[in-house]
């Protein structure tokens, strides 16, 4: 503790060095990466704020949105933080990280398959017994789902024609 203490006596007088040589290659990558979750968190939620609407979705009700002076100081509060990201990010050197959007659809769209696929009635039947009924109505809907989840990892993937897949969407949505 002295150490530092006798470091930070010497560098009062004279110009302070930047912090990034306070911080290894590791630290500097934690930090990044907490900090980039943190700018995210902050935007996605200042573009909310902006947006102001929150869309009518069938199985989500959006409640308790913040009144007038809630918003106010939440938008300060993330154009603050991310005052302070952006201030942190250039005196320690942080590395700026790319999110290369089509991976992220393409990720997101993936995981939403593997998660349709637990829904078909054939596998729902490890939750107890399903209605023949329900499993002949419910399994080409999901099937629909999962084709739909599919195609828009396709079309991020570049591996199918846009114009083909929603000619073949519409197809089977007039079948539907």
């Amino acid at each position: 503790m002295a150490m530092f203490d006798k470091e930070r006596h010497d560098t009062e007088g004279h110009e302070q060095r930047p912090p990034a040589h306070l911080l290894n290659d590791n630290h500097r990558r934690v930090l990044a990466n907490t900090l980039r979750r943190v700018e995210l968190a902050a935007w996605r939620l200042e573009d909310q704020l902006v947006r102001g609407e929150y869309p009518h979705l069938a199985l989500t009700r959006f409640t308790h949105p913040p009144d007038p002076g809630q918003c106010s100081a939440l938008l300060q509060l993330t154009r603050q933080i991310r005052q302070e990201v952006a201030k942190l990010a250039a005196d320690y050197h942080l590395e700026v990280g790319e999110q290369n959007l089509l991976r992220t659809i393409m990720a997101e769209y993936t995981l939403l398959w593997c998660n349709l696929e637990e829904t078909q009635p054939r596998k729902l039947r490890a939750y107890g017994t399903i209605n023949p009924q329900a499993q002949m109505m419910l399994g080409p809907r999901i099937q629909r789902l999962i084709d739909l989840a599919l195609a828009i990892d396709g079309v991020a993937n570049g591996e199918q024609d846009v114009l083909t897949l929603l000619q073949a969407a519409e197809g089977r949505e007039d079948d539907g």
